[in-house]
């Protein structure tokens, strides 16, 4: 008989194996029974935590803080009950959700209705739309999803529907049906990839018709109708890890395959317009007959991205000398970005790759960008739309346009390690700042930060209102409205606020403070454009405004953390997780009777009689 053993003595890798299979109540339980169990590598395992909050609520993962336990624990707590969904900027087609006639939005006001929907697990923008996915799996848009075609737009959340034959949606279902249950999603300028539980893609090309399950004739796709709970050691070849929808093409990733790239659907009234993909349109056998849409499209053109398929061996499975070389050269795909003419994407092996895609939307080649090589074992990722991306790789954030890609791409033969190729940006108050994530518009863009804030950036005329920084006149005392802008603000960020007290203690400011007549003097230097004071003002106001975040509560995070954040074109929204009696606790500081700032300029007080301010983070050299 062979000897028993304790669990405690069971090494922490085996552990983990097992942290999977229970629940969180039980996971906790497990903790409590002996000291051991208490020890925060256990308790707080990143690993377990993280699942349980991407498998429970459907978020999405985010490899810069995946090894961030704390952090994942505490927002699995709040996300039963606290999820809201914010927007702003442009209200062109009813994009934002805010069932009202005004063309914009300057400061993040809450999404009507998002509230009924439960568990908001992700949001995403299109050209001019915003969908949101929740924790069973539905997905809901507002707006339009092309606006070149159309006109008006859905002010309220519509659920986006499946084919006759299957349930309207998740929501609608009596039964948990895997097929129409989207765990991923991407939202591309006009049109949104799903992914479902089963490993099924859907796509759709208006919030007024259903969706279209993609196929390739070349590709056998392979589903798990079990939803999921197949087994750990069973092939993943075939299966579709990852649906991203870009500007003029779809694209995912699937195991043992790479990435696979195909024109979007196009609506048939749309003949005119763009290239429709090449494919043959199929019915299932439950659907009535007479209706001229497909339930299927079998795409007869897609293109695999060379080198992207190598899968990283398990075990002791042996490999060629070919694929050896290959994972070395390359290594395994971990995440994927499709930009108007360019794929970029990052591997295990620390490695950035991006592929140029020719006019028949093919690609030959792949190109490694050596100017953001990260660590093996370091978190490394990519994000981007359109013409802009990020790189992140520890800690450090570089972001590059699709000219500096072009330019790379077109001196590989002569310039084959990019020696001062010019277009990388470093933007100082996203270095080493704890940023998760960054999502990029036409004129701006807002960068997630671990600690649940958005700070925003953007340049260019009639961007403001797509930062969330406040109206427009307010606005102005925050630095935005001159060139300190991109200087002050590219070297510490600008907070997007979700306290409605914070915008009317900037609108009291801006109109003078408590005491007009007193201020008069100060209000004149700042009302006369001088940009030394507006950028020195805008930092005053940075610092003060942190008052009201003093207070964190029992867990951490604060009255709003920050999960997701998104933008496109002109608009941009939040996911957060909102502590309601925390949000509505009253703060120890009379905002309502404050002064416009008097500061020290120069060597020198500013005019008036009322104290000079101090600063709360000390006076930074600008």
């Amino acid at each position: 008989m062979a000897e028993s053993i304790n669990i405690t003595e069971l090494p922490l890798d085996i552990l983990v194996l097992v942290f999977p299979y229970l629940d969180a109540k039980s996971f906790l339980a497990f903790c409590s029974t002996c000291k051991a169990f208490q020890q925060p590598s256990i308790r707080l395992d990143p690993a377990y935590w993280s699942f349980q909050s991407r498998s429970t609520f459907r978020i999405p993962n985010q490899p810069v803080v995946q090894h961030d336990g704390v952090r994942w624990q505490k927002m699995y707590k709040r996300l039963f009950t606290q999820t809201r969904v914010y927007t702003w900027g442009s209200e062109g087609n009813n994009r934002l959700g805010h069932q009202t006639n005004a063309r914009s939005c300057p400061s993040p006001q809450e999404m009507h209705g998002a509230r009924e929907m439960g568990v908001i697990a992700d949001l995403q923008n299109g050209g001019w739309s915003t969908t949101i996915l929740n924790s069973k799996g539905t997905l809901y848009s507002v707006g339009l999803l092309d606006g070149e075609r159309s006109w008006g737009g859905n002010a309220d959340p519509k659920a986006l529907t499946f084919p006759p034959g299957y349930p309207q949606s998740p929501a609608a279902a009596a039964y948990n049906e895997p097929t129409i249950a989207i765990r991923q999603f991407s939202s591309g300028r006009s049109h949104i990839l799903g992914l479902s539980d089963s490993g099924r893609i859907w796509s759709w090309h208006s919030f007024d018709h259903p969706a279209v399950q993609i196929k390739f004739v070349n590709i056998d796709l392979k589903e798990d109708s079990s939803g999921g709970s197949k087994l750990a050691n069973s092939s993943l070849f075939g299966t579709v890890k990852q649906v991203v929808a870009g500007w003029s093409y779809s694209s995912a990733y699937i195991h043992g395959v790479g990435v696979v790239a195909w024109e979007p659907l196009r609506p048939r009234a749309a003949q005119h317009g763009p290239r429709r993909a090449r494919s043959v349109p199929r019915r299932l056998l439950q659907r009535d007959p007479e209706p001229d849409e497909p339930d299927t499209m079998l795409l007869l053109e897609n293109f695999e991205l060379p080198k992207t398929g190598y899968q990283r061996p398990k075990g002791a499975v042996r490999e060629s000398d070919q694929d050896r070389a290959l994972g070395e050269e390359v290594g395994q795909v971990k995440n994927h970005i499709v930009l108007e003419h360019f794929v970029v994407f990052v591997t295990d092996i620390g490695k950035v790759f991006c592929s140029r895609l020719d006019e028949k939307g093919r690609a030959d080649n792949i190109l490694e960008l050596c100017a953001f090589g990260g660590e093996i074992g370091k978190p490394l990722d990519v994000q981007g739309s359109f013409r802009t991306f990020a790189v992140f790789s520890n800690g450090r954030v570089v972001i590059a346009e699709q000219d500096y890609l072009e330019r790379s791409w077109n001196a590989r033969t002569t310039n084959p390690n990019q020696t001062e190729i010019a277009g990388l940006k470093y933007i100082p108050a996203l270095q080493h700042n704890n940023v998760v994530s960054i999502a990029f518009g036409d004129w701006h863009f807002l960068a997630l930060h671990s600690t649940g804030k958005i700070t925003a950036y953007g340049k260019g005329v009639g961007f403001q209102e797509s930062l969330g920084l406040g109206a427009l006149q307010a606005v102005r005392l925050r630095g935005l409205d001159s060139p300190s802008f991109a200087r002050d603000g590219y070297t510490r960020g600008k907070e997007v606020w979700f306290r409605k007290e914070q915008q009317e203690w900037l609108e009291l400011l801006h109109s003078g403070g408590k005491d007009v007549q007193e201020a008069a003097g100060r209000y004149g230097l700042y009302s006369g454009g001088n940009l030394n004071i507006l950028g020195e003002l805008g930092e005053w106001i940075e610092q003060e405004a942190k008052v009201w975040d003093e207070d964190k509560g029992e867990d951490g995070l604060g009255a709003y953390f920050a999960l997701r954040v998104s933008a496109a074109g002109h608009h941009s929204g939040a996911v957060l997780l909102v502590n309601e009696e925390l949000a509505k606790k009253e703060i120890n500081y009379d905002w309502r009777n404050k002064s416009f700032p008097r500061l020290v300029h120069d060597g020198e007080e500013m005019p008036g009689s009322v104290p000079i301010d101090e600063w709360r983070e000390g006076r930074p050299e600008l």
